[in-house]
């Protein structure tokens, strides 16, 4: 798997993008409770990765529901702090997806720099036109340049979509990733903005060591969505 590292998008920095789902489906099964945890439990993580980049990592994140909104814009993870995202509505993936594109498209046409990480996050099928904002994110230059995760919650959502948002990342080897539990989610959000965004910051390493497994002691029957 190759990093690609590419000038100084934003002088330095590396931008940590996250794309989330707050529909109402999210709200069952302590979902949207248990990612809220996880986001804010990787944040000091995050912040030791940031010691490695020339600048820092900016964090931004947006959620869709019915249409779709900036939750966090341009923070410096090191002053960072997670707020809780509420859930309602429909799944406007697609708003999402446009929303990022317009942005990348704005903010940071001609800049360069480290590859962008952007990690989605859903537990349901797209209730909008998904390709068309999909294929806008992936025509600008840094869409098509970033490091994309997906990351499926819950075993209702649409892995082939997903499959599409990461397209040819790590030259298309990389798949989605399915947490069926609170413990899997925490583990693939935390490793998703750790271990990605350092390989990011260190791209000589050519390598992205794969995500955690469930330990072989855990009651994974317990703990199912």
């Amino acid at each position: 798997m190759t990093i690609e590292r590419t000038g100084k998008m934003g002088a330095r920095d590396l931008h940590l993008f996250f794309l989330i789902d707050a529909s109402d489906s999210m709200s069952y099964g302590g979902k949207a409770e248990t990612l809220n945890n996880a986001i804010r439990e990787a944040i000091p993580h995050i912040r030791e990765i940031a010691r490695e980049a020339e600048g820092t990592i900016k964090v931004h994140a947006l959620t869709f529901s019915t249409g779709a909104k900036w939750v966090a814009n341009h923070v410096d993870i090191q002053q960072f702090n997670w707020e809780n995202i509420h859930t309602k509505g429909v799944t406007d993936m697609g708003r999402g997806f446009e929303l990022l594109a317009e942005k990348l498209s704005t903010e940071f046409a001609g800049e360069r720099g480290y590859q962008p990480v952007m990690i989605l996050l859903s537990d349901g099928l797209p209730t909008d036109d998904y390709e068309k904002g999909l294929t806008q994110l992936k025509n600008t230059h840094w869409g098509s340049k970033a490091i994309r995760i997906a990351i499926a919650i819950g075993s209702e959502t649409d892995m082939d979509v997903l499959q599409e948002f990461i397209g040819d990342s790590f030259r298309g080897e990389l798949k989605p990733l399915q947490a069926k539990n609170a413990y899997e989610l925490k583990n693939y959000i935390r490793w998703a903005s750790t271990t990605v965004s350092h390989a990011s910051i260190q791209p000589m390493k050519n390598t992205l060591p794969p995500p955690p497994t469930v330990e072989a002691e855990t009651d994974v029957d317990a703990l199912d969505w």
